[in-house]
């Protein structure tokens, strides 16, 4: 009997350990769906990388000592477009077949990147590979559209519907400084 206790504490400590290496212990649950924090983090890099970019571009060189105070804000719209992102995704999956619904977001994201030569600046300005910006930007947003048509063709309201989505939802917060009101995302004070 005491084998099989350690010999199951050691496999949950490995894999413990493991998520921890990784990243990939979760920030964020909606319904059943996680959002781990290499993702979280990789989106927040992203975000923080753009606006610095944007502060070395700019007139205003306060731009960049802003962001500091807002990441907070930053962090907090993060984890809203993650949850926007997730129920969007689990309705898509409701409404259309997985083959396709990965055609027509995949034509979705060749379609944008065909009208730019967008390589290098999303290097420069996201500071992520094209394959991560089409995961982290296109995707969710080919998504969005996608679901936004949907609606559009059945007379119905994309942003009503969001909202009684989120109203809905089994939300839970693991990163430190944040809480879901049932509505939205709140910083904690």
């Amino acid at each position: 009997m005491k084998k099989s206790v350690l010999l199951i504490a050691g496999a949950l400590l490995l894999i413990v350990f493991y998520l921890i290496i990784s990243k990939s212990y979760p920030v964020l649950v909606v319904n059943s769906d996680t959002a781990s924090f290499k993702l979280f983090n990789r989106e927040l890099n992203a975000a923080i990388n753009y606006y610095q970019k944007l502060s070395e571009k700019s007139d205003n060189a306060d731009i960049f000592k802003e962001l500091s105070k807002a990441k907070k804000e930053i962090e907090r719209a993060l984890l809203d477009k993650l949850i926007e992102d997730s129920l969007i995704y689990k309705e898509l999956k409701i409404r259309l077949k997985n083959e396709d619904l990965k055609n027509i977001v995949n034509k979705k994201i060749k379609e944008a990147i065909d009208k730019s030569d967008i390589q290098k600046g999303v290097e420069i300005l996201y500071g992520l590979s094209v394959d991560d910006f089409k995961e982290t930007v296109l995707r969710p947003q080919a998504e969005k559209e996608i679901l936004e048509s949907r609606f559009f063709l059945e007379n119905k309201n994309f942003d009503e519907w969001l909202k009684n989505e989120k109203a809905r939802a089994k939300i839970m917060i693991f990163l430190p400084g944040f809480s879901w009101n049932g509505e939205k995302i709140i910083i904690n004070e």
